[in-house]
């Protein structure tokens, strides 16, 4: 047994009691375990091989790996506007669940990064660690300064770059209401970045049918109120379920759009209008190139 499945399967309970907005404590946990640690443990076991995977081949085919216990495939239009090389902002909404990683499974590019919340699981996870940018909480001001630069630095070093500039969850667009309403809260941080590297390409891309409809109308969602926390609560159980079954449940076939390809001087307007000309593009589109994910065999200690 890998000895770092124990830890990150606590680390994983960690997270569901501070999804579902309990106190972490004496009395919850022994509860969550009793419930989800069965499907907690199946989790685990994946995102362990999800890190030998990527050790061995690289993020593209760790994600394509992971994702064949999620999804029946995906359809991607606009791949062919991913530069292979030079600096690359990809800024992409943020529906959670498998985004970055149907995106990740897109990028043929060795220097691919993604700027992603520092939670306690990656601590175990050092290769999927190494193809992270990590950003600490809001309030973390020295932190967040440093993840700017962090970024900056990859960039200037010719690297590619996921980010969801909202910082936060965004509607699914294949069912939720209003999918464009976050864009005009997208980060500044878009510009510094710009600014710093002015050669730098944005990248505009929209995902969706990340997230079960009927998994986000469960009612375990109900526990928190606000459409985020309920979603990431939904992804959270949806995964779960999968896990512990060992297959693809609900469904699933997420669609992305690399929609429009920016170049030169660009504004956080200019930004946020190619946003809803994607995400237009996307929830419109007919002709997509499916996507399918081969069986593999478990990555091997």
């Amino acid at each position: 047994m890998d000895d770092r499945l124990l830890p990150l399967n606590s680390s994983f309970i960690h997270e569901i009691i501070r999804a579902m907005g309990l106190p972490n404590n004496g009395l919850t946990q022994p509860v969550i375990r009793f419930f989800f640690e069965k499907s907690t443990l199946q989790f685990a076991n994946l995102v362990l091989g999800l890190d030998r995977e990527i050790e061995q081949h690289g993020s593209m085919q760790g994600a394509k790996w992971l994702l064949h216990n999620f999804v029946t495939g995906f359809d991607v239009s606009g791949a062919e506007l991913i530069p292979p090389a030079g600096p690359l902002i990809i800024a992409s909404n943020h529906p959670a669940s498998y985004d970055g990683m149907v995106i990740a499974a897109c990028i043929p590019r060795k220097d691919f990064k993604i700027i992603i919340g520092e939670i306690p699981p990656y601590q175990f996870l050092p290769n999927v660690s190494k193809y992270a940018i990590f950003s600490p909480p809001v309030k973390n001001t020295f932190g967040r300064m440093q993840t700017i630069r962090n970024a900056i630095r990859h960039l200037k070093s010719g690297g590619a770059l996921l980010i969801f500039p909202r910082g936060g969850i965004e509607p699914d667009p294949a069912f939720m209401p209003a999918p464009d309403a976050e864009f005009h809260h997208w980060s500044r941080s878009l510009e510094i970045f710009l600014r710093s590297v002015p050669e730098t390409q944005v990248l505009i891309t929209t995902v969706s049918g990340v997230i079960s409809k009927k998994i986000f109308n469960h009612p375990f969602t109900w526990f928190r109120k606000s459409r985020p926390d309920r979603q990431r609560l939904a992804f959270m159980y949806q995964i779960l379920r999968q896990a512990l079954s060992g297959k693809e449940l609900f469904g699933l076939r997420p669609r992305i759009t690399f929609g429009e390809l920016l170049a030169g001087e660009t504004t956080l307007p200019e930004i946020e209008d190619a946003a809803r000309r994607t995400l237009e593009k996307h929830l419109n589109l007919q002709k997509v190139h499916p996507v399918t994910l081969p069986e593999r065999a478990s990555a091997q200690d």
